[in-house]
């Protein structure tokens, strides 16, 4: 039986009529955080040192601060539902429902060594202008998640959590994207922002 690929080209009669049309279709394969699985020996040639560890004690503290940084993320878009309805509300949903996920897999990978799962909400300011004043903030703050997620994978040693940690800034930077192309209805804008 041939394969099928399911996934249809936007036109423009099918493109995105709505930001939570918008956001899904760019975050969409992205979504859900997966540890992959690993090569096989026989794939890979043959290792000139020892193989990193699956599981390393000493990634504790820095999967802790993790996931102090991804309840602080939840909190935030909590606080900002509060500045928007309709398909605006439905996209900081979304994106809060992502965040949530990472703290519950960050969390579950450590089992009885995770920390705290709560934190108060980042720094936004809301003067008005609704979400395309909001979502750039919320773009920045998503960027600044992933950088922290990125320094954290300089240092991670086991194999598991680095696996799990990237698979979270591959979202993050989606979300980052998906909410400054919402926020503006335009790709021009992003490019500037990288």
């Amino acid at each position: 039986m041939p394969l099928v690929d399911t996934h249809s080209v936007e036109t423009a009669e099918s493109a995105p009529t709505s930001r939570r049309a918008l956001l899904a279709s760019l975050i969409a394969a992205g979504a859900t955080v997966a540890v992959a699985g690993r090569a096989s020996a026989a794939d890979e040639p043959a290792p000139t040192t020892t193989a990193p560890p699956l599981h390393s004690d000493a990634d504790v503290a820095t999967l802790n601060s993790l996931i102090t940084r991804e309840a602080a993320m939840v909190a935030t878009y909590e606080d900002a539902k509060g500045n928007v309805s309709g398909d605006d509300l439905a996209v900081l949903e979304l994106i809060e429902a992502h965040h949530k996920a990472y703290v519950q897999a960050l969390s579950g990978y450590l089992g009885r060594k995770a920390g705290a799962t709560t934190a108060p909400a980042l720094m936004f300011t809301f003067n008005g202008g609704g979400y395309s004043n909001l979502a750039p903030q919320l773009a920045a703050l998503e960027s600044a998640t992933a950088a922290a997620h990125i320094d954290a994978l300089k240092t991670i040693q086991g194999l598991d959590a680095a696996t799990l940690v990237a698979s979270i800034i591959t979202v993050e930077a989606r979300h980052e994207a998906a909410l400054l192309v919402s926020a503006s209805g335009s790709v021009a804008g992003l490019a500037s922002g990288f």
